[in-house]
């Protein structure tokens, strides 16, 4: 179930753009949440400036114990570029996406 949709139009050729910010209290670590871009771009999740997970699928899964911290969750792009991103209250599979 989409929870939140955004459209973003990247700034720069193949720079890393923000596309959500999640933190999680540590008594919720459980939840996890999902991004969904269209067209698929490169996307990575990072924590205080770590890289904790990419994706090159177009989706990515976000929260969890690490999301105690501020998670961001980037994309990279070419300037001008338009996608859609869906943004879900629940991690996705790949068996879900099928």
């Amino acid at each position: 179930m989409t929870s939140q949709l955004k459209i973003h139009v990247f700034r720069k050729d193949d720079q890393w753009e923000t596309l959500d910010t999640y933190w999680s209290s540590p008594l919720s670590f459980w939840s996890q949440k999902s991004l969904r871009i269209e067209p698929p771009v490169p996307l990575r999740v990072t924590v205080l400036g770590a890289v904790i997970t990419e994706s090159e699928q177009g989706w990515i899964n976000y929260g969890g114990v690490s999301a105690m911290f501020v998670q961001v969750v980037q994309a990279r792009g070419i300037a001008g570029q338009r996608v859609r991103a869906e943004i879900h209250d629940e991690a996705v599979s790949e068996e879900d996406l099928g």
